[in-house]
């Protein structure tokens, strides 16, 4: 299995929609898709991602009443579910975790070690 630093993957997708709340397909392209930097996916994966999310309990597909009484368009917008908001708050705070230890210094790692040989000790 290839970890690619550089890609967003599923949960940074809801992490984004949590923080607003709410986010329909426009903007999750241009924040995901079309942000114009090497750090993004394509429209089919951002799509599986959504479908992944949504399967696992963490998402929803729901339907914008301000935006459909106003336009009479059906327009999606995806919130993050009770249940999966707890769920995102670990996984946010492990991809903390996995950032500092990307971006560690030698001698934080080297603290870091000693702290996880000592917390394995107790």
């Amino acid at each position: 299995m290839v970890i690619r630093l550089n890609a967003y993957d599923k949960y940074d997708v809801a992490l984004l929609i949590d923080e607003r709340g709410k986010a329909r397909w426009v903007d999750l392209l241009k924040e995901f898709v079309e942000n114009g930097t090497d750090k993004h996916v394509s429209r089919q994966t951002l799509s599986n991602y959504l479908k992944e999310l949504r399967e696992d309990g963490i998402i929803a597909k729901t339907i914008d009443t301000k935006t459909l009484a106003l336009l009479h368009i059906i327009r999606p917008i995806y919130k993050v579910t009770k249940t999966g908001r707890k769920r995102l708050q670990k996984i946010s705070d492990k991809k903390e975790i996995y950032s500092f230890l990307d971006s560690a210094a030698p001698e934080e790692m080297e603290k870091l070690r000693k702290e996880v040989a000592r917390l394995k000790r107790n």
